[in-house]
């Protein structure tokens, strides 16, 4: 039998190990992983912005260093265009409701610069000296403004130092389009800047910008305008305060959320709410960088959806409607593609902060009556982006949690029927499911429809979670309906090839081709995409799904892809090519492929799971990026919980898939006191491979947990997952009954 004195093993043991933790983990972020620099142009490490903002906050800022659309902070550039207010959720995407703030001493423009080096970064604060001449004389110390910076959701407050000697210090505020009220001491403006898919009666973002001491006097030029103070001597404080809504409402929420607070303040209340949020996970990391790593997509993860809503002076929650123009009660919530995002962002709050999730769907309902339809990829109204529907699979499970006591703070009726429509109702514009009636007629969508393959596969992901959530709200027939469309998958599965094809089944067909009927990848990257389903998949299979799903990482060859119907090599085929040689066809740099390690686990081939999930952990996250696009979350999301050794395959489903843990320990805070402990044994870079798993809910006796899975549902309770880890997998000769040694966590060598 298993050695079971690993079970009483107590946290205090743990303080044995030289492990790497913290109490301040907001200071170990890296907000520049991902972003972009001059030649990283062939290859994505992240496609991010270096985001200083409150934790799913209204706004974010960065320094702008080019005027590329899309591509305006690069990491190693040295020009500073000033603190950029976004709404950029990605470059894909581009920018909404944008204008800048930048100090100047001359007249009009004046070029400036900055040392990125030299600059702290941190999420909720931003320092640098601004210099004042973009080519100074090597002989001659350039001047510089020192400049500070520190947001809260709705406004910000800055702080300016001149240098010695300036006659007349300036701070300018400048919009690509939009307008201007001249004020004496103070700026108020509005930035219509949209990309495309304008919102109905789109008014823009409304700004108000003073500062402290007054300004002496204003000038406006077009598209910018300057605040001239006379001799400023000492600090310059700004203050600016934004609105969708009014800019009497600005003026509201920058007295609320600022007032007379200086720059150390509100990074202080900055630095502590994201302190609060990270400390929901305390690990006990291997080493220092894989701590900083994890904090790193832990913030990440915590970015959108952004909250839209704004608080009027009477307390009252209300929101601009990018869907009919009005102002409306509520909250609303924007900036989150589903097809990434429904993977692994909201599972993940389901888990940390079941509370926030409970909000973000009610504002997501807001979307919903707004819009007559379940938005799939808000920016901040439905923009035409990705295929399916799959928010439904998020409301649904968010619903299934709401009947299991863990989330609320909405409306199940409201949530099921926006699911329910998609599932049942002709698609109107870019709403709904392309060729619904077709799918429902046959099983699957023909190649008529483009990206065919791909979307009848997430329609059956989606089915599946919107029939679980119905049998909950007692919608018998809705879920027997339903079910029984997701589990018509094998419609699609060609038993010669063993692949998921068109239903027309080519006569050429290579499962290297990108495209067809198959979103940004290729049959490989979506052959095992049965997540609701694994017990069918293995079927399907007929007893060598693990043979399968180990070719894929195993796979070499003088091609990995085609470029197919794309016609040319994208981002992501580069990417998948690039890692060819570790990893084979598992393309992590997109989303197609971030089920496959779990399926894996669920069924039971847990030496590739094993080996894999750890490689990808290690591998392909870095301080300095991720591994292809961190699409609004999702890739750090992924991160979190595969750290953890959990994910959630199906939703509404009350099952998790446990892993292989990266961590010696980990320690989750779960509502109303409850903690959940990570625990894990023999732990090393090289110990990856589970052994057993023991579960002991709080006040409980120990249990082994088997098939890989735990009820999240129990998890929610409280208790310890304890791993015991191995360098050598189950294959390797390990009998269920053997004597598996456990050292203690002194005992480790690091």
């Amino acid at each position: 039998m298993l050695v079971w004195s690993i079970l009483i093993f107590s946290r205090s043991a743990q303080v044995l190990i030289s492990a790497a933790t913290t109490t301040e983990p907001a200071e170990l972020v890296e907000i520049l992983a991902g972003t972009r620099t001059a030649d990283g142009e062939s290859t994505s490490n992240g496609n991010t912005l270096p985001q200083i903002k409150r934790p799913f906050g209204f706004n974010d800022w960065a320094p702008m260093t080019t005027d590329v659309s899309g591509w305006w902070f690069l990491r190693d550039e040295t020009s500073f265009l000033g603190m950029r207010c976004t709404h950029q959720p990605s470059p894909w995407m581009a920018d909404y409701g944008t204008f800048t703030i930048s100090p100047q001493v001359q007249e009009g423009f004046q070029q400036l610069s900055y040392s990125p080096q030299d600059s702290v970064f941190r999420p909720y604060r931003f320092s640098t000296t601004v210099l004042l001449d973009s080519k100074p004389n090597f002989l001659s110390k350039p001047q510089g403004v020192n400049f500070e910076f520190a947001p809260t959701s709705r406004a910000a407050v800055g702080r300016m130092t001149f240098p010695a000697g300036t006659n007349i210090g300036r701070l300018r505020v400048a919009v690509p389009a939009g307008e201007f009220e001249e004020h004496s001491s103070e700026i108020i403006g509005r930035s219509t800047v949209f990309s495309d898919s304008r919102p109905a009666k789109w008014t823009g973002l409304f700004f108000v910008l003073r500062t402290e001491p007054k300004a002496s006097s204003s000038s406006c030029r077009e598209l910018s305008c300057t605040l001239e103070l006379f001799n400023p001597k000492g600090a310059v404080n700004f203050y600016v305060g934004t609105s969708f809504i009014s800019k009497e409402q600005a003026e509201i929420n920058l007295e609320r959320e600022i007032g007379s607070k200086l720059v150390k303040d509100v990074a202080k209340e900055g630095k502590e709410e994201w302190n609060q949020l990270l400390r929901r996970i305390h690990v006990d990391a291997l080493d220092h960088t894989q701590l900083r790593v994890f904090y790193t997509n832990l913030w990440k993860s915590s970015l959108f959806p952004r909250y839209l809503h704004e608080v009027d002076a009477n307390g009252t929650e209300i929101h601009y409607s990018p869907y009919t123009g009005d102002v409306s009660h509520g909250k609303l919530v924007a900036d989150s593609g589903f097809w990434d995002a429904y993977r692994t962002v909201y599972p993940l709050q389901s888990v940390i902060n079941p509370e926030n999730l409970g909000m973000q769907i009610d504002g997501w309902l807001n979307a919903y009556k707004e819009a007559e339809w379940l938005p799939q990829w808000p920016s901040p109204g439905q923009r035409e982006s990705m295929v399916s529907t799959m928010g439904d699979v998020v409301l649904a499970d968010a619903i299934a949690k709401q009947s299991w006591g863990v989330v609320t703070g909405f409306s199940s009726k409201i949530a099921y029927e926006a699911i329910r429509k998609d599932a049942f109702s002709e698609p109107s514009g870019s709403f709904g499911r392309q060729g619904l009636d077709e799918y429902i007629r046959y099983g699957y969508l023909s190649n008529y429809i483009e990206e065919s393959v791909s979307r009848s596969q997430n329609y059956y992901v989606a089915d599946a979670a919107i029939a679980r959530a119905a049998a909950i709200l007692g919608e018998t027939e809705d879920s027997m309906i339903l079910r029984a469309r997701s589990l018509r998958y094998p419609s699609l599965f060609n038993n010669d090839t063993l692949f998921f094809q068109s239903r027309e089944f080519e006569k050429h067909f290579n499962p290297l081709e990108w495209g067809g009927g198959f979103t940004e990848a290729g049959a490989w990257q979506y052959r095992f995409y049965v997540p609701h389903d694994v017990d069918g998949l293995k079927a399907l299979y007929g007893g060598t799904l693990c043979k399968h799903i180990q070719e894929m990482f195993e796979f070499r060859s003088g091609e990995s892809f085609l470029v197919g119907t794309y016609g040319r090599v994208i981002h992501e085929m580069k990417e998948m090519a690039d890692m060819n040689d570790e990893f084979g066809l598992y393309a992590h740099s997109n989303q197609p492929v971030h089920d496959i390690l779990w399926i894996a686990k669920r069924a039971g081939c847990d030496d590739v799971a094993d080996r894999y999930l750890r490689k990808v952990l290690d591998k392909l996250y870095t301080l300095d990026g991720w591994c292809g696009d961190e699409d609004n979350g999702e890739m750090a999301s992924w991160y979190v919980l595969s750290a953890l050794g959990l994910f959630s395959l199906a939703g509404a489903k009350d099952e998790m898939i446990v892993g292989s843990p990266a961590f010696y320990s980990a320690t989750v805070q779960l509502p109303g006191g409850k903690v959940l402990e990570v625990q894990t044994h023999n732990q090393s870079k090289g110990s990856v491979y589970v052994r057993e798993v023991v579960w002991t809910p709080a006040g409980a006796s120990p249990q082994r947990v088997y098939n890989n899975t735990v009820r999240y549902t129990e998890l929610m309770k409280g208790g310890k997952l304890s791993f015991v880890m191995a360098a050598t997998p189950k294959s390797f000769g390990m009998v269920r009954n053997e004597q598996l040694e456990v050292r203690m966590p002194s005992e480790e060598n690091h």
